[in-house]
């Protein structure tokens, strides 16, 4: 799947997303048929894990909504797992300067 998202990103449009806190892939499936440009899973501040969150988009992913996983902490193996199980990009918490970035 291209990142549909990036690309209208870049061209500066508007797009629109929630966030994800169920685990439902019926819900996170219908939500899909709405028109969002991208899902964020969050797995910091909801009973979501990597592992829900993977069966989540898979049943997204028919639509062509971009995943995006909250990962729960700030740790390369969170950010590594969360891409490793396709999400296209992540939001990292607790950054609070470049050096933690």
């Amino acid at each position: 799947m291209k990142n549909e998202l990036k690309r209208r990103l870049k061209r500066g449009d508007q797009v629109y997303g929630i966030w994800v806190t169920i685990e439902s892939p019926m819900v996170t499936e219908l939500l899909s048929t709405m028109g969002f440009d991208y899902f964020v899973f969050d797995t910091e501040h909801s009973p979501l894990d990597i592992f829900q969150s993977q069966t989540l988009m898979q049943a997204m992913r028919p639509m062509g909504t971009t995943p995006i996983i909250r990962v729960w902490w700030n740790d390369l193996v969170a950010i590594k797992r969360a891409l490793d199980v396709g999400a296209y990009g992540v939001v990292v918490p607790w950054i609070n300067n470049k050096e933690q970035a």
